[in-house]
């Protein structure tokens, strides 16, 4: 078996392009915590690679593909007034533009965890929103009961095993760790 972590970057400051002071301190606090993984990759934007950095891990890769949720994707979402885990589910269910991009992301992050050995440990950092997508496409049972989207560096934590997605869990952040 495979483990996937895929977590949302952490704060930033406002409009900005990295990490806010309390940013950084919140990235240092979950990656205290965390495991070691066999290998780390981000989405290119500043706020994710920091966001890996400030953890404690070596960004191994950056892909463009874990950048952004396009703008035809987004102005559905909108559309749809999509607030939970539940509610990306049905519209990826739905297929069209959404649900391509919901499994091209599964695709993505099921080709980057299937380079690992057997038991390999990988840490993805992205962005709010694409982690919810992909992760309706990848397991879609599970997901449906996941709640309210991801905030700062909370995310999900997926295994594979067989070619397959097999379970899942969410993985939320204290709230009293995002105070200043």
């Amino acid at each position: 078996m495979r483990l996937l972590e895929h977590r949302r970057h952490s704060h930033r400051s406002p409009g900005g392009l990295h990490l806010s002071p309390t940013g950084v301190a919140l990235a240092r606090r979950v990656g205290s915590g965390s495991p070691g993984f066999d290998r780390v990759v981000t989405s290119p934007r500043p706020r994710a690679v920091e966001t890996a950095e400030a953890m404690g891990f070596r960004v191994d890769s950056e892909l463009e593909g874990l950048g952004s949720v396009p703008d035809a994707v987004s102005d559905r979402l909108a559309e749809a007034s999509r607030s939970s885990f539940a509610g990306f589910v049905d519209i990826v269910e739905l297929g069209g533009i959404v649900g391509r991009f919901a499994n091209d992301q599964a695709a993505l992050w099921a080709g980057e965890v299937e380079r690992l050995r057997d038991g390999g440990r990988l840490l993805l950092v992205s962005h709010g929103h694409l982690i919810e997508l992909g992760t309706a496409a990848a397991l879609p049972a599970a997901a449906r009961s996941w709640g309210s989207l991801l905030g700062y560096l909370e995310g999900v934590r997926l295994f594979r095993e067989g070619g397959r997605w097999v379970g899942g869990e969410v993985l939320r952040i204290d709230p009293a760790w995002t105070r200043a």
